[in-house]
């Protein structure tokens, strides 16, 4: 993608990569029913990691944090570092779709708002892969939150994410994949608009001034602007959806 060195000064700057924040991410963990002491968890997608520190704080586990963006990974263990956990993180560089670990090894992966790079069914079918027997996934995922969203959002959609589903459609999904549900609720609007719409916005004003009549840089920022004005437009209609399943063994 022409100009993706404008949007990662845009996106290293915000403290999430994503809709999230540290009381979903509590949330869903503390849903999981039963891990050993120390929880060995891959976060795929970490970016900055503000998750895989709050996973570090709660899980007393060990965790390989995922990116295929070096600046993400070194934020994140700045962070770690500042905050007395770099033992528990193992920063990897590299893409979810090259990831190279041995089948059944991780008691738990994470992924927040990730995981689609891969397509969610896929990313379904490697994560089963990787976790051990009775292993637990937990992902948030894009969702339609109506049956019948408005001709706007069908039409951003099939352009930024055409394999968005609806709620019960994912679970069906996950089920045909080898999980068994175990609880889902959505972000609530705050978590799209605290750590990452409202400083998008600040950068944003920043970085248009620093790049005016750059048209590729320009370009970029408009598409956030974009994002950022469809959701609060239409946040009735879609949001994320977080996912908490264990792993079963296919009968296929």
């Amino acid at each position: 993608m022409e100009g993706m060195e404008y949007f990662y000064e845009l996106f290293e700057a915000l403290p999430r990569c994503g809709p999230g924040d540290n009381e979903s991410t509590r949330r869903a963990f503390n849903i999981i029913p039963k891990l050993p002491k120390q929880p060995f968890i891959l976060d795929i997608g970490c970016g900055p990691g503000v998750q895989t520190i709050e996973l570090a704080k709660i899980s007393n586990g060990k965790i390989i944090a995922l990116d295929n963006h070096q600046a993400f990974l070194d934020k994140l263990m700045k962070t770690a570092r500042d905050e007395g956990l770099e033992d528990n993180i193992v920063p990897k560089n590299i893409s979810m779709l090259d990831m190279d670990f041995d089948n059944k090894t991780f008691d738990i992966i994470w992924s927040e708002g990730a995981l689609y790079f891969m397509g969610f069914q896929n990313g379904l079918k490697r994560c089963h892969q990787l976790l051990k027997n009775n292993g637990y996934l937990a992902v948030t995922e894009l969702v339609f939150l109506s049956s019948n969203p408005p001709p706007p959002v069908i039409q951003y959609f099939e352009k930024e994410y055409p394999d968005i589903k609806d709620v019960k459609s994912n679970i069906e999904l996950i089920q045909n994949e080898g999980f068994q549900l175990i609880s889902n609720f959505t972000l609530s609007e705050s978590s799209w608009f605290d750590s990452y719409y409202l400083p998008a916005k600040k950068e944003l004003s920043r970085l248009n001034k620093k790049y005016q009549g750059n048209e590729i840089a320009i370009g970029i920022f408009e598409e956030m602007k974009n994002e950022i004005n469809i959701y609060k437009k239409y946040s009735d209609f879609y949001g994320y959806e977080f996912f908490i399943m264990q792993r079963v063994n296919l009968q296929k």
